[in-house]
């Protein structure tokens, strides 16, 4: 891995200090081969011939070498482990379909704000909308891009919407794919963690044709499997999951609080021997398999015409547990009790969310020289298809005789069609120490987003009068309903200029213009971007880029509507916020999100061997998206009086204020039993992001080998420099505010303040070495706890979830013949995600589980210590 890394915060001054002071004090050492930095990347600039080293911008390179180190299948867990301003947070922001399109946060901040390139070409996003954690985000999936068909990748951090357009506001993931024009590899892998569970796999296999001597095709293939690893609490002794029994030998229909024993009951034999942890949605709860197929072409038709084109194909599979529905709960839900489900599911069940995912990307283009111009001119078309199901469910609208448990509950689909044309030139100038480098280049685009219904089954008894009371619909996830189906389209043009130069030997200047107009939001403004370089020597050089951006919101986002209902009978609403539902609830059209971002960095060689860079910066998003508070009107308590969303019992006149916006948005008035909430997204507020990014490379002779080590930090923090005050028409209704405390937490906390990666790597003759150790700082977690009051305990509080340290182990053997084994063992010291402080757990959680762990921050998946073994052969 080479230059340039990230985060800022919270780790200890000293410790910065001492990592600082060893790198500059290390003695330079020969070299026995070119050091990584000095390759070329495309990304960044438009200016020809800049290197890691001599960029204006911070930029980081993975080698196929650091990808396959980071023990990762996929991108997205090759970056999160190598690059520390990347953050996946845990699995309790992301739930549902989140929990398995994850999304990635770069410097702390939306997944949706880093663009994706595959060979330079926009990547198309996820189908998926993401309503919870990160709302209204819909980013490009990384766990759908194998390993095992990348050459390396390049990744900027800094902003870059002047040179790509829309997204690339905390940075551009750029994946260069493999170009072997011979040879090729086959690699066998698989693992487990050291409890013996958590099994993974994978086969994968690229192979290279030279096309005469004009060209080459590079074909690779990828299978990879990933089974669960449970980590939920078991339950205490006392908490009961099975009906208790009466005095006259019937089953009773409560229980005592918290499930406790009703007196003059007794305990049902079945607690007896039943699963003690029956919750299996804790820990790395994914069932999944993943198939990726692909193809990476070029071709000379004349000596300065060449024809290229790419083609990347994945399916995933995927299931994810979701919570236990205990026999206790489906025998006191009177619609199930009448509908014969607590006999099909006598011990209950665990329902699963299913996606069969399709992703496929086809770009193929033409690039050539005329009069001096370098000309490239492509179509790039990506889909994603996303296919939901409800696995071992029930709808408790339907009859058990019946014996529906899997439903359809529709599909995700979006599209993006994308043509480009780019020029460039180098022009000498009489007062440049090099020619400027001139580019320019137009693209139009076509987007097309769709959400189909599921199987009327899916969704039956989720609206009152449609076969229940609300309380219907497949469990965990019932269908999209027929209303909230949509096809929508969009077109976009998009213009760019830029130029860079060395205005002398040591000072290199780079700018770039862009002006985008989308056939629903109108125009972008005018985003640009300048960076400027000053080597005041080898050792010394001084780096800054200041630019503007934007982010419009997703087709998806635009055009989705959600309708879901809960087990006692409450709707939950998600409308569209420029719908006549949503403006008659306060809503207003979204916008695109503005964006300011600054660098500032210091960077050199301090020999041969030894490079570093030290980057401040500063991102400020105006206008970022979330969910506005929810509007309820709720009768499901047994006295039949409206509530708000809260639990809050309304006044008259707030009552009447609530039912004429329900009634003028066309939602029904809830009738005792049954209840409506309402939200829809909105702009919550601007956020600022700040931090620094501290990279130290070295490679030196060690003895009979080679010695290479990586030091990268991040350190941040993130504030909202503006929250968006309460739509006029909902002021003086209670509790609404326009971000609460999860969603303040979910946009700022998410990521740790800071985060470390030390890897040393020693290879000698046959045999090598890698060891990482990773030091993620701060975590904050809020917690609120209305059953402390009783006990005279603060209500609220602050903990903090990280401070950890993990370490990897890679064992690497040449056996020869082309053949090459490793073994590596994931977190050695099996650390583990923290217990979450009794204080904030609740007297339902305690009187539940007998532990809970923080399942929302990097260690989320709370595996322990994990090992696996690969076998690859070169050819």
């Amino acid at each position: 891995m080479s230059s340039n890394k990230s985060n800022h915060h919270n780790l200890p001054l000293n410790t910065l200090a001492f990592a600082v002071s060893c790198a500059l004090l290390a003695p330079a050492y020969a070299a026995d081969t070119s050091v990584a930095s000095s390759v070329v990347v495309v990304t960044g600039s438009r200016a020809a011939g800049r290197t890691v080293e001599n960029s204006a911008s911070p930029i980081d390179v993975l080698t196929q070498e650091d990808l396959s180190n980071s023990g990762a299948s996929n991108l997205l867990g090759a970056l999160t482990t190598l690059i520390p301003s990347f953050s996946l947070p845990g699995q309790s922001p992301q739930p549902d379909l989140g929990s398995i399109v994850l999304g990635v946060q770069q410097r702390n901040l939306s997944p949706s704000y880093t663009l994706v390139l595959i060979n330079g070409k926009r990547r198309n996003t996820t189908a998926v909308v993401s309503e919870n954690g990160f709302a209204g985000s819909a980013a490009v999936d990384l766990g759908l891009i194998p390993i095992s068909a990348i050459d390396h990748v390049e990744v900027l951090r800094d902003g870059a919407s002047a040179l790509y357009g829309s997204a690339a506001i905390a940075g551009t993931v750029n994946v260069i794919l493999k170009r072997n024009a011979q040879g090729g590899n086959l690699a066998i892998k698989g693992g487990a963690t050291t409890k013996g569970d958590g099994d993974n796999s994978s086969f994968s296999a690229d192979k290279g044709f030279a096309l005469d001597d004009r060209g080459y095709v590079s074909l690779f293939a990828q299978l990879s499997k990933q089974k669960p690893a449970v980590r939920s609490s078991p339950l205490n002794a006392g908490y009961l999951y099975y009906p208790a029994i009466k005095a006259d030998g019937t089953l009773s229909t409560t229980l005592g609080p918290n499930n406790s024993l009703p007196a003059g009951a007794s305990v049902n034999p079945r607690e007896a021997s039943r699963d003690n942890a029956p919750w299996k949605n804790s820990g790395q709860k994914l069932d999944v398999r993943t198939s990726s197929v692909g193809y990476n072409a070029e071709y000379d038709l004349a000596s300065d015409l060449s024809a290229y084109s790419f083609a990347t194909y994945t399916d995933r599979r995927a299931y994810s547990a979701q919570n236990f529905r205990s026999p206790y709960a489906i025998y006191s839900n009177a619609l199930a009790r009448n509908n014969g489900w607590f006999g099909f599911y006598p011990d209950g069940y665990t329902p699963q969310e299913s996606t069969s995912d399709h992703q496929a990307q086809l770009v193929a283009g033409l690039r050539g020289n005329w009069d001096g111009w370098n000309w490239d001119l492509s179509s790039n078309y990506g889909r994603d298809k996303v296919d939901v199901y409800t696995v071992h469910s029930a709808n408790y609208a339907l009859p058990a005789s019946a014996g529906q448990t899997d439903f359809y509950i529709g599909q995700n689909g979006y599209s993006l069609w994308t043509n480009t044309l780019d020029l460039s030139r180098s022009i000498p100038t009489g007062w440049t120490a090099k020619p400027v480098n001139l580019s320019l280049g137009l693209e139009y685009s076509q987007e097309h987003s769709q959400l189909k219904p599921g199987e009327s089954n899916a969704y039956l008894g989720v609206i009152p009068g449609d076969g229940g009371n609300g309380s219907g619909g497949a469990q965990s996830l019932p269908g999209y309903l027929p209303r909230d189906a949509a096809d929508t389209k969009r077109h976009s043009y998009s213009a760019y200029a830029g130029a860079g130069s060395n205005i002398t030997d040591a000072w290199f200047v780079d700018g770039g213009l862009r002006g985008e107009h989308y056939s629903d939001f109108g125009s972008s403004g005018l985003i640009g971007k300048l960076s400027t370089r000053y080597d005041f020597s080898p050792a010394f050089a001084l780096r800054g880029t200041a630019s503007n951006g934007f982010h419009a919101p997703a087709l998806q986002t635009v055009s989705f509507s959600n309708t879901s209902g809960r087990p006692n009978g409450l709707i939950s609403s998600l409308v569209r916020p420029d719908s006549a539902a949503g403006l008659a609830l306060g809503a207003v059209p979204l916008a695109p999100e503005k964006a300011k971002g600054f660098t500032l960095g210091l960077t050199g060689d301090l020999g041969p061997q030894f490079s570093y860079a030290l980057d401040f910066y500063q991102t400020e998003v105006q206008h970022t998206l979330g969910t506005s508070a929810n509007l309820g009107l709720d009768r499901t308590n047994s006295d039949g009086q409206f509530r708000d969303a809260t639990g809050a019992v309304l006044s008259p006149s707030q009552l009447a204020i609530l039912q004429s916006y329900f009634t003028a948005a066309g939602l029904a008035i809830p009738q005792p039993g049954n209840g409506l909430t309402a939200h829809y997204f909105t702009d919550v507020g601007d956020v600022r992001s700040r931090g620094v990014d501290l990279t130290l490379d070295g490679k030196q002779r060690l003895g009979t080998g080679v010695l290479k080590w990586n030091f990268a930090a991040n350190f941040n923090s993130s504030a909202f420099t503006r929250i968006s005050g309460v739509p006029a028409k909902l002021q003086g209704l209670p509790n609404i505010s326009t971000l609460s405390l999860t969603n303040q937490q979910n946009t700022l906390y998410l990521a740790p303040r800071d985060k470390q990666v030390l890897d040393v790597a020693y290879k000698s003759g046959a045999y090598s070495i890698d060891v990482r150790e990773t030091r993620i700082g701060k975590v904050r977690r809020f917690w609120t706890n209305a059953d402390n009051a009783a006990q005279g305990l603060p209500a609220s509080g602050e903990w903090d979830a990280g401070k950890l340290w993990t370490t990897d182990l890679t064992l690497g053997w040449n056996l020869g013949h082309g053949f090459e084994a490793k073994f590596a063992v994931i977190n050695v010291f099996n650390q583990r995600a923290r217990r979450v402080p009794d204080i904030s757990r609740t007297n339902a959680s305690k009187a539940q589980y007998q532990y809970a762990f923080d399942t929302s921050g990097p260690l989320g998946a709370d595996l322990g210590s994990q090992y696996y073994a690969t076998l690859n052969y070169k050819f």
